[in-house]
């Protein structure tokens, strides 16, 4: 049986915020395979190394452009502002660390319709082998 697995890849200008007034911009690299349907990977990147790589639900980012969503380590939500540009505030959380970034709705929008035609939202368990996922687990690859 010969597995065909689709990605959608993107870099996006991000922006770091550190205070009211005040924001860094930061490469995230945006990646999705329709062999691991319900998560996104976004690796961060400096000067062309990777420096930190979170992993969480696809589905965040897609409830995130018209609402709040998420809790704990990540959320999601538009901003709202009057006069603001549109952007989509993304937050991360760890045990000592809270980094707040947002990115142009329009080009996170744009990698989601990429996605979206991968793997439909909401078809995600059609494209998910739990049999190649359970043998990773046990042989412990994941």
């Amino acid at each position: 049986m010969i597995v065909v697995v689709s990605t959608a890849k993107r870099t996006l200008e991000m922006q770091l915020l550190l205070g009211p007034h005040e924001a860094v911009p930061v490469a995230g690299r945006f990646s999705y395979r329709s062999d691991r349907p319900y998560e996104v990977e976004v690796a961060f990147l400096s000067r062309g190394e990777t420096v930190a790589t979170w992993l969480f639900a696809r589905e965040l980012l897609l409830g995130g452009v018209c609402g709040e969503v998420g809790q704990g380590d990540v959320r999601v939500w538009p901003d709202r502002r009057a006069g603001a540009s549109h952007r989509i505030h993304v937050e991360l959380a760890t045990d000592d660390n809270v980094c707040e970034l947002t990115v142009r709705a329009t080009e996170l929008t744009a990698w989601l319709e990429q996605t979206a035609a991968i793997v439909p939202p909401g078809h995600e368990d059609r494209y998910l082998d739990m049999d190649a996922h359970l043998a990773r687990l046990l042989a412990g690859k994941c």
